[in-house]
């Protein structure tokens, strides 16, 4: 899809320098006469030394933007000089394209740290400032961003090239520069020549689009007109892109792919039955555990309350109670011999086992008492 989005790219491009091209042929009898205050002379003044320096500037607007192409490493680097409207009161706006990793540019592609543009005056130069950037670029040259092809954004900057054509001879055209629209199998072609993606490292694109000619090689042979037709024939475009050998071999990689995750699901259908059976297994034997469970707290509740019924102080108050109860018997055996309800041989013998049960019951609790102190089992 990358090649998609390149060849798009390219034919905008093509389409935007065209509609450039007519709106400045089409305003050739614009008069601009105008009366230049002091600010507008030292603005015009800095303009020109733009282009007395060798820059080759691109006037885009006139008197507010400038683009500068120059090489910097193995890849074609682009000032955009934006002059503001107090200019050059106020300091220039320098942006790069395409976006790259440097100590003077910021996240936004923005010349933020170069000494000449931080201390820009109205006496300094304009010139100097551009060449100081240069030339730090080519003494240490930036590392180009990764480019995102799958995101549509405005086409590249055309190349500045030996070939510019300056509108001089018409009124309100002085010093304005456009790349001409390349001629496919001429010459001024080679301006404007795509590369392929390089095996750069991490896998990173260069700044240069892919070769699109040599994907396309029909391409060459067709003017401008034929190329905006073809702009709008979906068809016949997508017919050259799949004629297109990566095409194919995505198709046979997504083939193979399918394949195999056909065969993957169709190995994955033939563990069903395994599966349903472990599930159901352990549907049993979680039944089983939570009837277990069930069992285990109901004798936990049960050993709970034979803990208490057996416990020191609960038996020790049992003890208390059966002591009491010998001793009211015995007394109530006194008072029946007293009152001469019983003689003396049936009182001997049932006072003696009355009593005898009373004694014993009054040291078992003697006892108990003396265990629960020193284990110290709480009430």
């Amino acid at each position: 899809m990358t090649i998609i989005d390149f060849l798009f790219s390219f034919l905008l491009l093509l389409y935007k320098t065209a509609l450039k091209m007519s709106w400045l042929f089409g305003n050739k009898n614009k008069n601009t006469t105008s009366s230049q205050t002091n600010l507008q002379a030292h603005r015009t003044k800095q303009i020109d030394s733009l282009k007395k320096a060798n820059l080759n500037p691109i006037e885009v607007i006139p008197n507010t933007e400038y683009r500068i192409t120059f090489v910097s490493g193995n890849s074609n680097i682009t000032l955009v000089v934006t002059l503001p409207p107090l200019f050059p009161q106020d300091c220039p706006s320098i942006s790069v394209h395409p976006p790259v990793y440097h100590q003077w540019v910021d996240s936004q592609s923005k010349i933020v740290n170069c000494p000449n543009l931080a201390s820009f005056s109205m006496h300094s130069s304009l010139a100097v400032v551009v060449q100081s950037i240069i030339d730090e670029f080519k003494t240490h040259p930036p590392q180009p961003q990764s480019h995102n092809f799958g995101v549509i954004g405005p086409p590249p900057f055309p190349p500045a090239t030996s070939s510019m054509t300056s509108y001089s001879g018409s009124p309100g055209l002085q010093g304005y520069h456009q790349s001409p629209v390349p001629q496919f199998g001429t010459s001024q072609s080679e301006s404007m020549q795509v590369t392929g993606p390089s095996s750069e490292q991490d896998g990173r694109y260069s700044d240069q689009v892919p070769d699109v000619f040599s994907a396309f090689p029909d391409l060459k042979t067709k003017s401008l007109t034929e190329l905006y037709e073809l702009q709008d024939e979906e068809d016949k475009i997508l017919e050259m892109i799949q004629k297109l050998p990566e095409v194919g071999k995505f198709a046979e990689e997504r083939e193979k792919i399918s394949n195999e995750c056909i065969e993957l699901a169709r190995n994955n259908l033939s563990y069903k039955p395994v599966l349903e059976q472990l599930r159901q297994w352990i549907l049993e034997k979680n039944n089983l555990c939570d009837k277990t469970q069930e069992e285990f707290e109901q004798h936990q509740g049960r050993l709970m309350t034979r803990s208490e019924d057996f416990h020191p102080s609960v038996i020790q108050n049992n003890l208390k109670v059966a002591l009491m109860e010998a001793e009211e018997e015995s007394e109530r055996i006194v008072e029946q011999f007293l009152e001469k309800k019983m003689d003396v041989e049936e009182f001997k013998q049932t006072f003696l086992q009355t009593r005898s049960l009373c004694h014993a019951r009054r040291a078992k609790d003697e006892k108990l008492t003396q265990i629960i102190l020193q284990h110290g089992y709480s009430n």
